[in-house]
Parts: C-alpha cells; structure tokens; sequence
C-alpha cells in the first residue's frame, strides 16, 4: 500500500488521502521549515506543501539548503558555477510561489545577507514571507557518500561517521567542528526563525530506508541531522517526504496541486538553463513530477 499521511496520523501509520490543498490545512498561521540537502530537493519532493506554506498571509516557509549540491566543483566553473545555477533554481521557485496570485510585494528585490547561527556566518535571503538559506557544504557523492576528491573528500556521512572532523563550506564561509556543530547551527536556524504564537511545522526527508529506499547519502544524512534535533521543538509537527522511490508509485496530485507542482518545477529548471547548467526538465528528474507521499508525526508538546 503507498503511503501518503495527514497530519492528524501518527508515525508509522499507513493509509492513502487526499493530494494537500488549503482547504484541508490548519487555519492557524504557520512558520514551515523545510531542510533539505540539495537545491532542488523540497521542490521535487515537497513542492505542493511548501506553495501552501507561504500562500496566505501570517505564514513563513523557511526553506534550508545544507550542501552546495556542486558535484564536486566546488566554486569553479564558468562562466557561473554549478552550485550558482543551482540556488537560482530554487530561489526562482521561491518566487513563483510568493507571487502566485498577484500578491503585494510582486517583483521586489530579494534581500541577501550574511546571518550568524550558532558562530557561523551563512547565506540568508528574504523574499515575501519565504526565508531561504544556503549552507554551501560539499556534495557528497550520490549513493556512496564518500565526497569528491576536488571538495577534499569531505561529506556529511563522513562527518556524522566520525571519518572526518571537520567539514567546510566550498566558498570558505563556514567551518564546523563536527556533527554536533552541524546540527547546533540547524537547531539554530529554526529557533531564529520560529515565532510565538505561530505553528511549527518541520520537513525534512525520509531518513528511514525501510520507508525511503535507494536514497542519496545527502538526503539521508541531512535529515538524519535534523531527526537528532528534534527532541528540542516538541511543539512542531514533523513531515517525513518520501524521495527517490516515488517513481515507482502511482501519481496522487491532480488539479490545481498538479499544475502546482508542475509550475514549481518549471521555474527550477529555468534558473538551471538560464545559468548554463544542463536543463533538468527531462525524464531523469520530471518522472518524480505528480507525486508526494510523506508521513508525520503531530507536536507532542509545547516549545520553550
């Protein structure tokens, strides 16, 4: 049976429902964090809850990119870097969905700046009512999670693994001292952009293979970071998406879901193509397009 959860169901149930749309959300004002590895991944994987998490006034999404998804270019490449052409990618999707709609705001500058969590400095850009953050670590390497010989070899499995020490951001902006400051920046990120009186909720990816089979090292390991984590915002509903194996499962979003999740997409691949990077509006990447399966987890308490 595929799996696609509502929120009122606890872990590890295992029904199907309903492709998300509004009406079926709560009415409480939200702030969304999606963490994910790569630039693409919450738009491929996530991209209907997201549109929902910033379509209404009082909501945020919060969207944290933890690695420079370079494929072990690191900052090289011209005449714009890989790593460049992928965060235009997402922050062209962050666009799309803030102003969807015609809202107030429409076409204004996206504010840059360079933000202190938990003694490190990372990249912070406003749009509307999204926050995006891009941490820049080296990609890992797919399925094995060794890194790349041009990055130093360095990847988040090595670092949770104890292999390495240390891990550092490819334009050299950031150095963490281990998986424990890795995920003290995360908890960080989230407690600096939470706000009283609004909703929590935290998507990451399934990290759980008897659920999420064949997954990417980096998909794994990020939400393996967060997962750890978690035991600080008790008051958050946590969303577990489903990655890789989705193509293997049948389409559940239809109507305006699906012409979201589609228009998501496309405006992704736009900022790829328009940055000379390889267009991902092929099957390699479009046979994820119409599906989204997730599991969660409701807050268990209250937050401090």
């Amino acid at each position: 049976m595929f799996r696609y959860i509502t929120p009122l169901l606890l872990l590890g149930a295992c029904v199907a429902s309903p492709p998300v749309n509004s009406a079926s959300r709560d009415a409480v004002p939200a702030v969304s964090v999606f963490v994910v590895a790569h630039q693409d991944d919450w738009q491929l994987f996530m991209s209907t809850v997201a549109f929902h998490a910033m379509d209404e006034s009082g909501e945020k999404a919060v969207i944290v990119h933890v690695t420079a998804g370079d494929a072990g270019l690191g900052v090289t490449g011209e005449p714009v870097p890989y790593y460049r052409a992928r965060e235009e990618g997402a922050l062209r999707a962050v666009r799309f969905i803030a102003n969807a709609g015609d809202k107030p705001g429409l076409g204004a500058p996206m504010e840059w700046s360079a933000a202190e969590r938990a003694g490190h400095l990372v990249q912070r850009v406003i749009y509307a009512n999204a926050v995006v953050y891009f941490l820049r670590l080296p990609d890992g390497r797919g399925f094995e999670g060794t890194g790349y010989e041009g990055t130093g070899f360095q990847s988040l499995q090595r670092l949770m693994s104890g292999e390495i020490q240390t891990i550092e951001a490819i334009d050299g902006s950031a150095r963490y001292g281990g998986w424990a400051d890795l995920q003290n920046t995360l908890r960080d990120i989230i407690e600096s952009e939470r706000e009283a009186g609004k909703a929590l909720s935290i998507h990451i990816t399934e990290p759980d293979p008897a659920f999420n089979p064949a997954e990417h090292s980096d998909h794994r390991h990020t939400a393996l970071a967060v997962q750890e984590i978690l035991p600080r915002f008790p008051c958050a509903a946590v969303y577990r998406h489903d990655t890789y194996d989705i193509r293997n499962r049948p389409m559940n979003l239809e109507g305006d879901d699906l012409l979201i999740n589609v228009g998501i997409w496309g405006a992704t691949t736009s900022g790829l193509a328009d940055n000379y990077a390889p267009s991902t509006w092929e099957p390699g990447h479009t046979q994820w397009l119409g599906r989204l399966y997730y599991r969660t987890t409701p807050p268990g308490g209250a937050c401090d």
